[in-house]
């Protein structure tokens, strides 16, 4: 089988008869052996990606080849994370986002956070400019899941706030992105609040045959708004049974240069005027010569990668599964960008190194029985280094704070199949994480070390999730197909404190979660599907949300050892309409209940609702189980090909939140935002014009909690921006591919909603990949 358009062979096509008796799929290159089917046979050829074809076996028996017409739209898909086994999303009833290896290879994005912006319904806030936090549906941070090859990276540290783990993930060697929204807790467990981010990296490729099969590829990549500089390279060999996969990737990305068009009425907000430098061995308050340029936003990042396959048979496959990910020190730019009187009021702000490890061991058994048609079996451990560094101006006392984190998994999935219309996935998973907290002061001058308040519990903390699950769908008619599961997870947190401050030296919370999920599709003719979804949804409190001590702006968070788990109940409503191979337009509609919602709330300790910390008076808050709050929203969606070359692809997202208990707006709840693309095509040439917004976020509509980041954003609030952008690009094959954008084309200052650092100016970037 190959494409009619380039003469490419097409892998998985599904070739079966009528009655479907006799069936087979084409290989990685496109061959299949149809003697299984008699002469006078019908034999339908079928893929997601291509225009169905039918023909009888003695009309192309004298055939080395068989086209197939691509078509202009792809209706249908397959994804994976929806129910981790590959399956078509017309029998998904979640909304889904799938970025593949074409879609990932012409995105600028910089990073694995960067590239989610490019679905047009995802926001991404930066705190600063090693950052990038997803946003989905009003959830963010430890309420929505990321997961990568199957590991799921949330951790017993990931904070309620704004996190930038989805960058230690290596973009350079992803095959693909799936981006699940809504609650997903059947498949996955605590955290899948808003929705679970899967990322793929690209696996092991074995031989066809005795020989051996060798590939290289590279890529280098410039940014000038960072004067960045990206370069990958990654190895392969394969074997008929053996194979390996080594990748490695090098960041260098510069501070960041903002947009010079911005609306007087601005004044210099989100423009860097001072910083801090040492001035005859004292910190003194310096003038920015470039007020455009963001000081202290740049680093770098070194990320590797190395998988080992082995196949022994058809029907056993083992993945060794090896990366690392570190950055240099990140300098946090919302807190050096803050003044006390005259004078900055820190001279020092950062990260440590981000460094992450993983190791996994995955093996998939494909052997029919009675209890599974598929079984997978993954056993992981990660090591997570998390470190921050303060210094207040003229101080010589640097806080030094320091976490590690240390996190075992073990996974197992199955899947049963009883003919075309019963599908049955169930399975269990075990996690434990293990939470070692530091801190003291050290004079910079002296190098005297004195002890510290640590973020989190000073004698350790423990975390144990054990959970079974079970999904069901049944076909019942081409037309309906109904999705039915469940899942129970067990928690235990245990955490140890010698803090003076507390009222207490231990914390042990027991808790059980039960959730369900019914959904349905009902597809009534090839041009409407309804998608319908009841569902609820949990996340246990980790050890950030009960244990944490932390001082940020006005407030300072302290433990609370009373957190319960927090529930979700989502109500779901799609309708597509679809143009075969032309046009499909959907509207998705969602409402969320949140019971316990776990938000911040100011509270008193030892009967005083203040508390001096690190030299400073702050108002005393903590995390607690709020109640009821809930989420709205809609989200639409088009993609249309104008002609044979011009496609238009257009989201648009609208979001509300409110706390009920409380009565004040709900944290996290991003203002409207979209995307609008047009695109041509011919051949291996495209360029791509794309327009990207964002609404108001007025300051009646933050939390009065400080989760929306108000004091990054002016006196009104987050204003609305836009951005023109254009990219170009050209494929020379499998050897060469170069790609020319023009980001921000008319240099408009921007700063998105609850961002610390403002967006890009005028950005040139290119892009070039090589292949051997």
């Amino acid at each position: 089988m190959v494409s009619s358009s380039d003469r490419a062979p097409i892998e998985h096509v599904a070739v079966y008869n009528p009655s479907k008796e006799r069936a087979a799929i084409t290989d990685s290159v496109g061959v299949i052996d149809l003697s299984i089917f008699p002469d006078n046979d019908t034999i339908i050829f079928q893929h997601p990606s291509y225009l169905t074809k039918k023909f009888i076996k003695t009309g192309i028996s004298g055939q080395r080849q068989v086209s197939m017409d691509r078509k202009r739209i792809l209706i249908d898909e397959y994804v994976i994370s929806a129910s981790k086994s590959r399956e078509s999303t017309l029998i998904i009833p979640y909304m889904v986002d799938v970025l593949k290896k074409d879609a990932l290879m012409e995105s600028t994005g910089l990073t694995s956070a960067e590239i989610l912006e490019s679905t047009g319904n995802i926001a991404i806030q930066k705190t600063q400019g090693g950052g990038g936090s997803p946003i989905l549906r009003g959830f963010e941070a430890n309420k929505i899941l990321l997961v990568v090859d199957g590991v799921r990276l949330n951790n017993a540290i990931y904070r309620n706030g704004h996190l930038q783990n989805a960058i230690t993930i290596d973009n350079s060697i992803l095959e693909r992105t799936e981006v699940i929204f809504g609650p997903t807790s059947i498949m996955y467990g605590s955290d899948a609040l808003g929705g679970v981010i899967h990322y793929y990296t690209r696996d092991p490729q074995l031989s066809e045959d005795s020989l051996a099969r060798f590939n290289i590829n590279a890529n280098i990549q410039y940014s000038s708004a960072q004067q960045g500089l990206t370069g990958h390279l990654d190895f392969s060999a394969g074997k008929k049974h053996w194979a390996s996969l080594t990748s490695a990737t090098y960041k260098d990305l510069g501070d960041i240069r903002i947009g010079s068009r911005r609306n007087p009425t601005l004044g210099d907000w989100g423009q860097i005027m001072h910083y801090v430098d040492r001035v005859g061995g004292m910190d003194s308050t310096l003038a920015n010569a470039k007020p455009l340029i963001q000081l202290n936003t740049g680093y770098t990042q070194l990320d590797l990668l190395q998988k080992i396959r082995y196949t022994p048979s058809l029907y056993v496959d083992w993945i060794l599964n090896l990366q690392y990910s570190t950055s240099s020190d990140i300098d946090r730019i919302d807190e050096l960008n803050d003044y006390s009187g005259d004078n900055l009021k820190y001279a020092e702000h950062y990260y440590g190194p981000q460094n992450r490890f993983l190791a996994s061991l995955k093996n998939v058994l494909k052997k029919d029985n009675s209890f599974f048609t598929n079984m997978t079996t993954l056993v992981a451990f990660q090591l997570i280094d998390e470190d921050r560094y303060s210094r207040k101006f003229r101080n010589d006392e640097r806080l030094s704070q320091q976490e590690n984190v240390q996190v075992f998994s073990l996974n197992l999935d199955l899947l049963k199949v009883w003919s075309t219309n019963h599908k049955l996935n169930y399975g269990a998973e075990f996690n434990r994480n293990l939470v070692d907290s530091e801190a003291w002061y050290e004079n910079i001058r002296s190098g005297e070390k004195l002890p510290a308040q640590t973020r989190y519990p000073e004698g350790g903390s423990q975390t144990w999730n054990a959970s079974a699950y079970a999904s069901y769908k049944w076909i019942l008619h081409k037309k309906l197909v109904l999705n039915l599961g469940t899942r129970y997870n067990w928690g235990i947190l245990k955490s140890t404190f010698s803090n003076p401050l507390l009222p207490y030296d231990r914390i042990d919370i027991k808790n059980g979660a039960l959730t369900a999920s019914a959904g349905m599709v009902f597809i009534p003719s090839d041009r409407w599907q309804l998608n319908a979804i009841l569902s609820s949804g949990f996340r246990n409190p980790n050890v950030d949300d009960y244990g944490k001590v932390r001082a940020k702006d006005d407030f300072v968070t302290i433990p609370n050892p009373d957190l319960s788990p927090e529930y979700t109940y989502n109500a779901e409503l799609g309708i597509s309409r679809f143009v075969e191979g032309y046009m499909k337009i959907q509207l998705v509609g969602y409402y969320t209940y949140l019971n316990d919602a776990i938000v911040r709330t100011p509270y008193q300790l030892n009967g005083q609702d203040s508390l001096e910390y690190d030299g400073d008076l702050y108002r005393v808050t903590t995390n607690y189980n709020a109640g009821q709050a809930y989420i709205y929203g809609v989200s639409m969606s088009i993609v249309a090909n104008l002609n044979e070359n011009f496609t238009l692809k257009g989201t648009l997202n609208y979001t509300k939140g409110h706390n009920l208990s409380d009565d004040v707006p709900l944290g996290h709840i991003p203002p409207i935002f979209g995307r609008t693309s047009f695109t041509y095509r011919k051949s291996r040439f495209f360029i791509d014009t794309y327009f990207v917004y964002q609404g108001w976020k007025y300051d009646d509509d933050f939390s009065p909690y400080g989760e929306d980041n108000e004091s990054e954003a002016m006196r009104y609030g987050f204003p609305a921006w836009w951005t023109a952008n254009i990219k170009a690009g050209f494929s020379a094959g499998a050897h060469f591919d170069f790609i020319f954008a023009i980001e921000n084309l008319f240099d408009q200052f921007y700063k998105p909603y609850a961002s610390g650092v403002s967006g890009p100016g005028r950005n040139f970037i290119i892009t070039a990949r090589f292949g051997l």
